[in-house]
C-alpha cells in the first residue's frame, strides 16, 4: 500500500469513529462529558489515535481487545493506553515528537491497569498495532467511570469500524486478545489467533502469548 493510500484509509477510519455511537456506549472521538473532558476532547481523541496509526504504518499483527476502558481508550482515544503514556518519564517511545494531548480535566493524568501490562510488553515493538472489537466505552447506565461487559448489540455495531480498521492494515495477522473478540472475528469470517486478555489475572498468558507472536513476525 502506497503512504498516500494509507492516509486516506487513516482519515476514513477517523472520520467514521467521529460518527455517533448506539446509545448506552461513549465514543471516545464523538461524545463530552462536561465534568471528565476538556471543551476539545473529542478532536484532541481523534488527532491522537490518527497519530498512533501513523506510527504503526508497518505493523504485521493487530491485537483486537473487548472494548474500550474507562481509565485508557475512553479519555486517550487510542486503545490500552492511559494518559500517562502520551507524555512525561512514562510516554511510549512511539510518542517521541509527536503532539498528543490529554482530553481529561483531571490534574493528574490517568492510568490503565492493562495498559500497564499490554505496553510492558508492545514498548518499542511497532510491528504490533491495538485495536477493540467494540470501539466505544460500555459504561454502567450513570457511572461513566466504570467498564460494562459489551452486549450482542454493542459487538455487532462495531464490526462496520473493526473491518475499516483492519483495512488499513490488510497485510497484517489479526489476534484476539480474549474470547469475546475472538467470537467478533469469527462472526466476520476470521479465524484469528487467541491470546488471553491480561485482566482478572491473566496477566501472564498474556506476556507469554504476545512473546510468542514477537517470535513468529519479521523481525523489525
Amino acid at each position: 500500500m502506497s503512504p498516500s493510500d494509507f492516509e486516506t484509509r487513516v482519515a476514513q477510519l477517523i472520520r467514521l469513529v467521529r460518527k455517533p455511537a448506539p446509545q448506552g456506549v461513549f465514543n471516545p472521538w464523538h461524545d463530552r462529558d462536561e465534568d471528565l473532558d476538556l471543551p476539545r476532547a473529542p478532536k484532541i481523541r481523534s488527532d491522537n489515535l490518527a497519530h498512533y496509526l501513523k506510527a504503526h504504518r508497518g505493523a504485521q499483527a493487530v491485537l483486537v481487545g473487548e472494548a474500550a476502558g474507562w481509565a485508557g481508550c475512553r479519555f486517550t482515544g487510542i486503545p490500552f493506553t492511559g494518559e500517562n503514556l502520551l507524555a512525561g518519564p512514562e510516554a511510549l517511545e512511539w510518542t517521541t515528537g509527536l503532539p498528543l494531548r490529554r482530553s481529561s480535566t483531571r490534574e493528574t493524568p490517568y492510568k490503565e491497569r492493562s495498559a500497564t501490562v499490554v505496553w510492558g510488553e508492545l514498548a518499542g515493538d511497532r510491528r504490533i498495532v491495538l485495536w477493540n472489537a467494540v470501539p466505544w466505552h460500555p459504561h454502567r447506565p450513570g457511572e461513566p467511570l466504570t467498564n460494562r461487559k459489551p452486549t450482542r448489540s454493542d459487538q455487532e455495531a462495531g464490526r462496520v469500524i473493526l473491518m475499516k480498521y483492519l483495512d488499513i492494515f490488510e497485510n497484517a495477522r489479526p489476534v484476539a486478545i480474549g474470547r469475546v473478540s475472538q467470537e467478533v472475528l469469527g462472526k466476520m469470517g476470521i479465524e484469528a489467533e487467541y491470546i488471553r486478555h491480561p485482566s482478572m489475572g491473566g496477566h501472564h498468558r498474556f506476556r507469554k502469548g504476545v512473546r510468542q507472536l514477537q517470535e513468529d513476525l519479521t523481525p523489525a
